[in-house]
This record gives structure tokens, C-alpha cells and sequence, in this order.
């Protein structure tokens, strides 16, 4: 199991056999530094992906980047994110994020899709190149369903995508609901939640939830 160690600002790792913990990249003290093993620096590791190839991908949330990190080696690079605050698609660093939190892989590994928490975006990065595009989410607060920009999330946190690599699922935490998003086109649906915090079970938007 890896785990990003937000507060500590590491990646560790976690035999499941036995529970034996191990600090695969990471200082341990906040910073922004490429390198291997401890020689490397994350501000706030949220989220991370892992590849078949044996790679992971990290939201470095308060770097506003997104970082790969080699299981084999501990080797950090980043990938896309210019480490100042903003909405810009770009390749590599002349993209920016905005607290990027979630983050889910695509079944053959090509592209990264993530939920960018502040900046109320779903946005997508090419594995290959560090390409950024935003595929869903006008980067303004709100809760309307829609395609590409004419969307809105609120706090977009936690993303999973299906098996066959055609649907997003993301908790929309500051809407306290469960949102659809179409990989091909961008089109965001709400699939769950009625936008009022609560706990109520139900179908739909009869269901309740509270910062998901």
C-alpha cells in the first residue's frame, strides 16, 4: 500500500503482509525539490494514482503540482504544475492548479484525471508529456450540471474512474454530491445527493451527504 503522508510530506509505503512502514520519497519537511528518496520535497501530498508500470502519480496540494514518483527507486519529478496558483492548461510547468486533491488513473495509464480542489475544476494531464487540459468546470463555485465549462463544482476532493475508462466518479464536496463526468466530452450529471448536508439515505437527490 503507498500512502501520502499529507502532514508529514512523504510518500510511504506499507507491506500488507506484515505492516512494515517504509518512507519511499520525502523529507519530511515541506518544499517543492525533485529528487530521490529523501532528497525530495512535497508540501501536502493528497492524493495518488498508481500505474501498472510502477509508477505513482501525487497531488501535491500547496505545490500545486503534480508529481511522479518511481516505486523502484523513490525518484520524484514533476510532471505538470508551475507551483503558482491559477487555472492555466498548459504542458508541464506552464499549466497551473489550484490545490489539487484527487486523482485517478486511466486503465491504460495514458492520462491522469484531477479533482482541483480551490480551483473547482476536473482537468486531465498526459502521462507522456504533462500536457493539462480542463475537461470539465468553469473554475468558479457552483453546483450546475453541464458540458465542459458550462459545468460547476464546489471543492471537487475525491475522484475514481470506472473500468472501462468512459466515467469519472467525484465527490463534489462543498455541494455534498456525488457528480458523473463523461471522459469524451466533458459532460458533468449529478448522480447523487440533494445539495443540503445531511446523512439521509435515499435514491438520488433524496440521498444526504456532508463533505464528501
Amino acid at each position: 500500500v503507498f500512502v501520502a503522508d499529507s502532514s508529514g510530506n512523504e510518500i510511504r509505503r506499507v507491506e500488507v503482509a506484515t505492516g512494515e512502514v517504509t518512507t519511499l520519497a520525502g523529507s519530511g519537511e515541506f518544499g517543492d525539490a525533485d529528487g530521490v528518496g529523501d532528497a525530495a520535497e512535497f508540501y501536502s501530498p493528497t492524493g495518488i494514482a498508481i500505474s501498472p508500470d510502477g509508477a505513482l502519480f501525487v497531488t501535491d496540494l500547496d505545490n500545486d503540482k503534480i508529481r511522479r514518483v518511481e516505486v523502484a527507486t523513490g525518484s520524484v519529478t514533476t510532471i505538470a504544475g508551475s507551483g503558482q496558483v491559477g487555472g492555466a492548461d498548459g504542458v508541464g510547468d506552464a499549466a497551473q492548479f489550484d490545490n489539487p486533491a484527487g486523482i485517478a488513473i486511466s486503465p491504460d495509464s495514458t492520462a491522469l484525471f484531477v479533482a482541483d480542489f480551490t480551483g473547482h475544476k476536473i482537468r486531465r494531464v498526459e502521462v507522456a508529456t504533462g500536457a493539462v487540459t480542463t475537461l470539465a468546470g468553469g473554475g468558479t463555485m457552483g453546483s450546475a450540471d453541464g458540458v465542459g465549462d458550462a459545468a460547476q463544482f464546489y471543492n471537487p476532493s475525491g475522484i475514481a474512474i470506472s473500468p472501462d475508462g468512459g466515467a469519472l466518479f467525484v465527490a463534489d464536496y462543498g455541494n455534498d454530491k456525488i457528480r458523473r463526468v463523461e471522459v469524451a466530452t466533458g459532460a458533468v450529471t449529478t448522480i447523487a445527493g440533494s445539495g443540503t448536508s445531511g446523512s439521509a439515505d435515499g435514491v438520488g437527490d433524496a440521498a444526504e451527504f456532508h463533505g464528501p
